[in-house]
């Protein structure tokens, strides 16, 4: 009886039971179940047709010449059937999922907007288009699938459509079976997807298409921007500089890893290996990346972009950004990255030479435990956390400054202002802010810089004194360096607010002291000079000089001796 038969007597109440579900026209010409020997039945329905939902488009679901299910009894009867292997041959299938979460292929009960309850293992789609609609995240997209030659790589898929505004195209050549989840088992893929003039070339294999399971492939990734992956990649990613990066891309046990990895952004090399873990709840970036010589511009957004909005014209540009720092994305996973620099440059910054650092991201704590940046022949090093836990998130820097040559670090200044020897300081903030001028303007601790020895022009020396003589003198006879015997500047702040506790410059001929204020919410200082000449001179002013004025445009004034310090104001 089972040999003999005819299924097709229940084509037509199967035909009228999904009718009558979906309130959809459906046919099927043909109906056949191959029962075999195994837990898995296979079902092909012939001349297949099924209306569109009146809410989709009107195209049909979908058309074919032959559809086939193996499927598994077991699965079935729990309630959640599982569709081991799919084969379409001649077909075009319409797939469209509302915003709301009604799907077009949901037959026996249309208007269920939960999870799905059918999942397909296998595919095999032979001469077949498939268009998949959502509508929630804005995605269209149409894959035809056709033969190809290779024996390895059986099948071409060429597909198009748009994400978020965002068109994408490409092609590749793969295996005639694909597998879409929870299977294990890898299928050689080759080919290239495109979104304007980025590109993602891959060659190699992979398991379970729309849940990963694993990867071995060599891919190259190119573009003008990383922005321009936002769509595709989700998480936020910054504009940059045109990028290139090719790696070895391995996935096992829910760990994506790029080794090899090498590539340049900009100018900008940089080489290594990270990797993604999303083993656990919160997804884990691990990376080590060196570069022989970075451009610190490549790593910033371009001219124009994420300029700060406002500020009144022909005022003075602020020196602190007030850009808030996005602590969500902090929250968002966690990090240990090292990264080292060996040259560094920036255009704006000429005495940067080198930068190392290790990052730590934890729970939305952002440290940087050591960092050491090369300046100027010597080294800023020290630590840095940021607290976005914290509401408003909460900043602590410590820093030591070793060895910085004075001459490097003031190499613009005109010749005649030149000075130079190794200055040595310390530096320990704590503020509270999303943005650096927020921090700054919120900060507290103390901070100071000295100078044991090196030299400063004599024309310099007796501009400071007001030396008036010694300064015409000069100008005849010519310049010359001059000894330093000691300078220090130390400040003092409370909430943004900073007192000098210490300002000495020592030199040959000349001991100037001085006092004043530093006020970071503002980016203004007012500042006392008071100069004392070693030896007497000719035509000597008698007076103290005051700079004062925003950090960027400062000012400068010549006040008598007797005023002193009460002419300061109180910070």
């Amino acid at each position: 009886m089972v040999a003999l038969f005819d299924w097709n007597w229940f084509r037509r109440p199967l035909e009228r039971y999904l009718i009558d579900r979906s309130n959809r026209e459906v046919r099927i010409g043909h109906l056949d179940v191959d029962l075999g020997f195994s837990r898995e039945p296979t079902v092909r329905l012939r001349e297949l047709y099924v209306e569109n939902a009146p809410w989709a488009d009107k195209r049909p679901t979908i058309t074919a010449s032959e559809a086939s299910v193996t499927f598994s009894l077991r699965s079935v009867w729990e309630g959640r059937p599982v569709i081991s292997r799919m084969v379409l041959v001649d077909a075009d299938v319409n797939m469209e999922r509302q915003a709301d979460g009604r799907r077009n292929w949901r037959l026996r009960n249309p208007e269920y907007l939960g999870p799905g309850r059918v999942k397909v293992l296998r595919l095999e789609p032979i001469r077949t288009r498939i268009r998949f609609v959502h509508r929630g995240i804005d995605l269209d997209v149409v894959a035809a699938a056709s033969a190809a030659e290779d024996a390895s790589h059986s099948m071409r898929i060429a597909f198009d459509g748009i994400l978020d505004g965002v068109n994408f195209t490409g092609k590749v050549v793969t295996a005639g079976l694909l597998t879409f989840v929870d299977t294990q088992e890898s299928f050689a893929l080759r080919g290239h997807a495109a979104a304007g003039a980025s590109r993602l070339d891959a060659d190699g294999s992979i398991a379970d298409l729309f849940s990963p399971s694993a990867i071995d492939a060599k891919v190259r990734l190119a573009g003008p921007s990383l922005s321009t992956l936002r769509p595709f990649f989700r998480p936020w990613l910054p504009a940059t500089r045109p990028y290139a990066f090719a790696s070895n891309l391995l996935l096992a046990k829910d760990v994506y890893s790029f080794t090899e990895l090498r590539g340049k952004i900009g100018t900008s090399d940089l080489a290594g290996k990270f990797s993604v873990d999303r083993s656990e709840e919160r997804l884990m970036l691990r990376a080590a990346l060196r570069s022989d010589a970075a451009e610190l511009s490549d790593f910033r957004p371009p001219a124009g972009a994420g300029r700060e909005p406002g500020g009144t014209p022909g005022a003075p540009e602020r020196l602190f950004s007030s850009l808030a720092i996005n602590g969500e994305r902090l929250n968002a996973f966690d990090a240990h990255v090292t990264l080292e620099a060996r040259r560094l440059h920036a255009v704006d910054t000429p005495a940067l030479d080198s930068l190392r650092v290790t990052a730590n991201l934890e729970n939305g704590v952002l440290s940087l435990k050591p960092f050491d940046i090369g300046l100027a022949g010597g080294h800023l090093a020290g630590l840095l956390t940021f607290d976005a836990q914290r509401k408003p998130p909460a900043s602590h820097v410590k820093m030591d400054m070793r060895e910085v040559r004075l001459e490097k670090l003031l190499e613009d200044l005109p010749k005649g202002a030149k000075s130079g020897g190794p200055i040595d300081g310390r530096f320990e903030m704590k503020g509270q802010g999303d943005s650096v001028a927020s921090i700054l303007a919120s900060s507290s601790g103390h901070a100071q810089v000295g100078m044991q020895g090196g030299d400063i022009s004599n024309l310099l020396d007796a501009k400071l004194a007001l030396n008036g003589g010694k300064i015409l003198r000069l100008m005849f006879t010519g310049d010359r360096a001059i000894g330093i015997n000691s300078a220090l500047l130390a400040f003092d702040f409370e909430k943004g607010l900073g007192k000098s506790t210490a300002i000495v410059l020592d030199t040959e001929q000349t001991h100037t002291e001085g006092a004043g204020t530093l006020d970071l919410r503002n980016e203004t200082f007012d500042v006392l000079l008071t100069p004392h000449p070693k030896k007497p001179g000719i035509f000597p002013l008698g007076a103290s000089i005051r700079a004062h004025g925003p950090l960027r445009e400062p000012a400068f004034s010549l006040i008598a001796k007797e005023k002193g310090l009460a002419s300061l104001p109180s910070p």
